[in-house]
């Protein structure tokens, strides 16, 4: 029996040795279900769980977090899997999840609680966050990351977008609105894609979900359109995604009857979240929230690297707060993976149990001997027992202690190797192919240690390989080393940093047997003469019965070396001057009339100015992506759109170059004079060989780029190249025959502008009729098919957008031959050009331009072939629409011609409602607004699609009843313009004058009768045939009012000439004082013959009255200026009569007593004296005596008599005087006048006088 036969599962089988938490098909779920391993320390994790877990079914609890931690391989990730199968409770493979685990768990009551809470229904949400959220941690998104992760996952479990939140926003509100089928439906019909497959890239079909939501939700386009262009894409409040989250619970618990779970299952959190607190505490709050919220309906259980749970990264007290929302917590060790590796890869059959049991019956006191190690752990057994030995082979006790602990200390020593235990070696696939590698071999054979090198050797350091490689090549040139020493060198590789079990003869010696029968005594010979030459050769160094892998002073200074920090970038960027300065230099690729320009790119990083062509990108081994150990598939993947050329990893060039940059920055670094002389010959050797290295190192890119894969826009290809610009040179035409395979539709480039002009005119050689063998036919159809496109999708088309399409992939055409070809579209009316909205004609002198410099400015469209029908029936409505007979054939002076004439009629309609209509209405609008309105409507409903030529036609004979319809009603309102519209205005200022005299007309049966009809025309919105009754209508009125206006001047003339009369007699009755009584009124008489003249040219009967008001204020004016005048005329004289007086008196005084004359009484008074008085002189002047003497009489009178008072008078108005009445009789007539002479009576009482005005 051989080795292979020995196990119960195909030892070759596909096993995941590493679980992410994405594997989700059927297969893997069921081949996990079934061997997954409940080890010892497993059993206490179930148990400790699901107590918790169960006694929070029946008692409500906020303690809801699950936090599982555990080093690189201990099945973190595994374990929070198959919680989520068990809780879940999926059927796989035929059975229930929890059905795979009968009988793999010890204790039944264990068992029994997983069945039970394996009963409620539940739903798991499991996922891997970075996958998830990893893409918002930086930027403005990093702080919510972790909770935008949350919610992405759910909104995804409820059949949402999750990855876009606005659009999961609008999903979920449809869907409570109960239209999700009908908006899916609508969308699918409208698009022709389902809405699931299509939503990712909805942002590209934005009218048809416009569509959808109008139809689905009743929303108006623009509501649809504001959501769409919206940026709400804001993650969802903690409390308001928690409240989401306990209202969908409920609501599936009241679905199923009360009972249901929701289960967060996140892995890798701790990583996740590192040592960003933002993140901390987004998931504290998280936790905290769901389990206040939710009472135990929804669990959060999360994973974490030890390395993280170790208190590296999340420190004191913030790790204490996630750690006091996480009570349930488990810590996860690799201390059972023996366990794991023997049930799952060495499980042997039945028989070859009996038959190893036999075996270590026999072999057994051979085995205790053949397995002891010195100066070691006692724990490093052989085999414990014949148990042990069945379930350990074809492998040894120690082994499963030894290499957990080797891949710990090469993952600490080594950058290739830091994550060997997350994913591309664990130790379940190290045992697997190890155990692969002997399955040949009989029953008696044993797997060595050295066997676990090649297992890892990928995770590997790549001078750790090149030593192995070295050495190898040297043993299987014969030269001094041989095949058997490659097995020691990568044993002492392995136990490098392992303590406790020392490199000696023996334990080398034991860790290289290979079968139970082996002579230990003659291995032991054969291994001190490999060690030997290993030494020899400075491969492995001795320190007393030890043997290292090179420990001597070399290794040491080249692990300082090796230890020095030296940029990536910097080793790039010479990588770069390599091949891009020295080999490769070329920036351009000749193909026939074009050049195509491409970039230098090594990993993903440019070389020098882009110029925004093809990508040439060289992968080195320092690619992040590893390309160098890609499956062909991966690079072909990678190579979309550049040529990939991925440099061997046959010779590391990278590492190379790298260890001389380190190697010269520590040379530089340390002081040389001061180290022991042996250290300096180190240091000068290490420091020929980076001289060396280098040269070496150029050698081997140039090799590298020979000997590389190439991928090419998508594809793998084959390239026999003798050098490496050879190499570039064939890559890049094969990239622009991938790239640009239109490249050639441009079969006759153009040379210059004058040959764009040519076929503008039709005068190029070349027909702009595509299909019938013309220059560039295939470039003009392709041109022609995508803007057919365009306008299927109603997507405008700028001209830039053409020459950015064809110039890019896959055209590469120059930007005078995409002019050239749009020109043929053009020419040919297959295109229109269009700026500013407005069609461009061919033979424009800015097409060129258009098509080239501004050819972002104008928009390029396809232009439809428009039927003849639709042709005649515009010629037919623009005949009677313009009354002309000389209508255009030819298409495009049709639609000129049509857009003219409307223009035409526009800009007339646009006056007119200017002119006339525009402002308040009167009362008396002109006639035919709503016709010109309505005109300007139409017109402009037409115009509106004057842009699209087929679109602008289409609008016209769609509405050419209504414009022939507008042109019939316009002819009578462009016939009151200007001839009616003088009638009309003349008959409007009439009424307008009619209107302020309606008091004086009122009476006028007639006179009313003609207004009434006037304002019936003018009102008339169609009075076109009535508005030459107007003058007529005017005439009569006008008489009519003339006479009424007439006789009120007649009658106002009359008064003024009376009163004028009556003022200057009472002026001249003034005596003595008639002169001034008479300049007093001369300005009254002159402002009334201005009011007199003013009344015979008066117009209007309200014009007269107002004047007569004016003309009565004058005559008072009058009367009072007289009255004035003659109290200031008396004034005057009295003060000049007391002024003679007082003369008088003092002359008096100087006459002598004798000559005084005793005045007489006054009846004996000469009458000359008494005279004096009534000629106005004062008394007591001079007089003349009898004797005919002069004589001077003196008056005895008080020389200061007082000046008498100014005379109060009052001015009556007659209507103040006499009230309105109507008398009967004498006795009525007494009684009014009886009343009259009272109130005169009265008035006098306090005045001199009273004046009736």
């Amino acid at each position: 029996m051989v080795i292979r036969d020995l196990f119960s599962k195909d030892i070759n089988r596909s096993i995941n040795g590493v679980i992410k938490v994405s594997q989700s098909d059927e297969e893997s779920i069921q081949q996990e279900l079934s061997e997954y391993v409940v080890t010892r320390e497993l059993q206490r994790h179930f148990a400790y769980f699901f107590e918790n877990y169960e006694t929070a079914l029946d008692i409500p609890t906020d303690k809801i977090g699950v936090w599982i931690s555990g080093f690189f391989g201990s099945g973190k990730s595994h374990f929070l899997k198959m919680l989520s199968y068990l809780l879940a409770n999926k059927v796989v493979g035929g059975r229930a999840a929890i059905d795979y685990f009968d009988g793999k768990l010890e204790d039944e009551m264990v068992y029994s609680k997983m069945r039970r809470c394996a009963g409620v229904p539940t739903e798991a949400i499991l996922f891997n966050i970075d996958t998830k959220g990893g893409q918002w941690k930086e930027g403005d998104t990093a702080k919510t990351a972790l909770l935008r992760a949350f919610e992405r996952v759910f909104f995804e479990h409820l059949g949402f977008c999750g990855e876009d939140l606005k659009l999961a926003k609008l999903e979920m509100f449809i869907e409570s609105r109960g239209k999700t089928d009908e908006f899916r439906t609508t969308f699918e019909q409208v698009n022709g894609m389902p809405w699931v497959e299509s939503r990712e890239t909805y942002a590209y079909f934005e009218d048809d979900v416009v569509e959808a939501l109008q139809s689905a939700l009743g929303m108006s386009e623009a509501a649809a359109r504001n959501w769409f262009n919206g940026t709400e894409d804001d993650v969802i409040a903690v409390d308001s995604f928690v409240g989401m989250v306990g209202d969908y619970a409920a609501r599936r618990a009241d679905e199923e009857g009360g009972r249901f779970r929701l289960l967060f299952m996140v892995d890798e959190v701790g990583q996740f979240i590192g040592d960003d607190v933002s993140l901390m505490l987004s998931l504290q709050t998280l936790v905290e929230e769901i389990g206040a919220r939710c009472a135990g309906r929804v669990w959060v259980m999360v994973t974490s690297q030890e390395s993280i749970d170790g208190n590296q990264l999340i420190v004191g007290d913030d790790f204490s707060k996630i750690q006091g929302r996480f009570t349930t917590r488990l810590s996860l060790s690799s201390s059972s993976v023996d366990e794991v590796i023997k049930r799952r890869v060495l499980d042997k059959t039945q028989v070859a149990q009996l038959t190893l049991q036999d075996e270590y019956e026999d072999q057994s006191a051979v085995l205790r001997n053949l397995f002891s190690f010195e100066g070691s752990r006692g724990d490093l057994l052989g085999y414990e027992s014949e148990g042990d030995f069945v379930d350990s082979y074809p492998f040894v006790s120690y082994q499963f202690k030894v290499l957990p602990d080797v891949m710990t200390e090469i993952r600490k020593h080594g950058v290739k190797a830091k994550h060997m235990s997350t994913g591309e070696r664990s130790m379940l696939s190290a045992f697997q192919e190890s155990a692969q590698v002997v399955q040949g071999e009989q029953t008696t054979a044993l797997v060595p240690f050295w066997r676990f090198f090649d297992t890892i050797s990928k995770d590997l350091e790549h001078g750790i390989l090149q030593v192995v490689d070295r050495a190898t090549r040297a043993a299987e040139a014969h030269q001094v080393l041989r095949p058997e020493d490659i097995s020691v060198l990568k044993l002492l590789y392995l136990i490098r940093y392992i303590t406790y079990l020392k490199g000696t003869l023996n334990n080398i010696a034991t860790l290289m047997v290979d079968d139970m029968g082996v002579d230990k005594v003659a291995l032991r010979e054969r291994l001190k003469a490999s060690l030997d030459r290993l030494v020899r050769e400075n491969y492995v160094a001795r320190q007393g019965d030890a043997y290292n892998f090179l420990t001597d002073e070399e290794q040491d200074i080249a692990r300082e070396i090796s230890q020095v920090p030296i940029d990536v970038a910097e080793v790039t960027e010479n990588i770069k001057k390599v091949l891009f300065e020295g080999i490769f230099p070329q920036r351009k690729l000749s193909r026939g009339a074009n050049n195509f320009p491409f970039d230098h790119y090594v990993d993903g990083s440019i070389y020098g100015p882009s110029q925004g062509g093809m990508k040439l990108n060289v992968a080195t081994i320092a690619n992040e992506g590893r390309l160098y150990e890609a499956a062909d598939g991966e690079i072909a993947v990678k190579s979309q759109g550049q040529a990939l050329v991925v440099l061997s990893d046959d010779a590391d060039y990278f590492e190379m170059m790298q260890n001389v940059a380190r190697t010269r920055k520590y040379a530089r670094t340390i002081n040389k004079s001061q180290l022991p002389p042996s250290t300096q010959e180190i240091i000068k050797g290490k420091m020929n060989q980076a001289q060396h290295d280098e040269k070496e190192a150029k050698t081997l890119i140039e090799n590298a780029v020979v000997n590389a894969r190439v991928a090419v826009n998508g594809s793998m290809v084959t390239v026999r190249a003798m050098s490496a610009k050879q190499l570039f040179e064939t890559v890049l035409d094969k990239l622009v025959d991938s790239i640009f395979t239109k490249a050639d539709y441009i079969s006759d480039p153009v040379e210059g502008d004058g040959d764009i002009i040519r076929i503008l005119r039709h005068t190029n050689e070349q027909s702009a009729m595509a299909g019938m063998g013309s220059a560039n036919e295939r470039a003009v159809a392709d041109m022609k098919t995508f803007l057919e496109l365009q306008k299927r999708l109603h997507v405008q088309t700028a001209m830039g957008d053409i020459q950015r399409k064809y110039q890019a992939d896959p055209y590469g055409w120059r930007d005078i031959d995409i002019a050239a070809v749009a020109a043929q579209l053009v020419a040919a009316q297959d295109a229109t050009i269009l700026y500013g909205g407005q069609a461009m004609r061919a033979d424009d002198k800015n097409m060129i331009d258009c098509l080239r410099k501004h050819a972002d400015k104008v928009e390029i469209r396809i232009r439809e072939k428009m039927s003849d029908a639709l042709l005649s029936k515009a010629r037919s409505i623009l005949r009677d629409f313009a009354d002309t007979s000389a209508v255009p054939e030819d298409e495009d002076k049709l639609i000129d011609c049509i857009q003219a004439k409307l223009e035409e009629t526009q800009e007339h309609c646009q006056s007119l409602m200017h002119d006339h209509f525009t402002g308040l209405a009167p009362e008396f609008p002109y006639p035919g607004k709503s016709i010109v309105e309505d005109g300007l409507h139409v017109i402009g409903e037409v115009l509106a699609d004057r842009a699209d030529g087929e679109a602008f036609l289409r609008a016209f004979n769609a509405n050419g009843d209504k414009l022939l319809d507008f042109a019939e009603d316009m002819e009578p309102v462009d016939g009151f313009f200007p001839n009616q519209q003088r009638l009309f205005d003349g008959a409007v200022e009439t009424l307008a004058l009619m209107d302020r005299e309606s008091f004086y007309l009122g009476d006028n049966e007639e006179a009313q009768q003609v207004i009434a009809d006037m304002k019936g025309i003018l009102r008339d919105p169609q009075p076109y045939r009535r508005v030459s009754e107007l003058p007529g209508l005017t005439k009569m009125l006008s008489a009519m009012h003339g006479e009424i206006v007439r006789s009120k001047q007649n009658e106002l003339l009359s008064s003024i000439d009376g009163a004028v009369e009556e003022l200057k007699e009472f002026a001249n009755n003034q005596d003595p004082y008639q002169q001034a009584a008479n300049l007093a009124i001369a300005g009254t008489e002159h402002k009334i013959a201005s009011v007199k003249s003013r009344v015979h040219s008066a117009k209007a009967a309200g014009v007269i009255d107002t004047l007569r008001m004016q003309f009565k204020d004058l005559i008072e004016e009058g009367y009072q200026a007289v009255d004035a005048a003659v109290d200031e005329a008396r004034a005057k004289a009295e003060r000049e009569i007391r002024l003679k007086r007082e003369l008088t008196e003092r002359e008096a005084s100087a006459v002598p007593a004798e000559a005084r004359v005793s005045p007489k009484p006054a009846s004996s008074q000469p009458a000359a004296a008494s005279n004096v008085a009534s000629q106005g002189m004062p008394q007591g002047g001079c007089g003349v005596s009898q004797s005919g003497q002069v004589t001077r009489v003196i008056v005895a009178e008080k020389s200061a008599e007082a000046a008498p008072k100014p005379l109060k008078r009052k001015v009556l108005r007659r209507d103040e005087a006499f009230d309105r009445a109507v008398l009967t009789n004498e006795a009525e007539v007494d009684a009014y006048l009886a009343s009259v002479r009272k109130a005169l009576l009265e008035a006098l009482v306090e005045n001199d006088s009273v004046r009736l005005s």
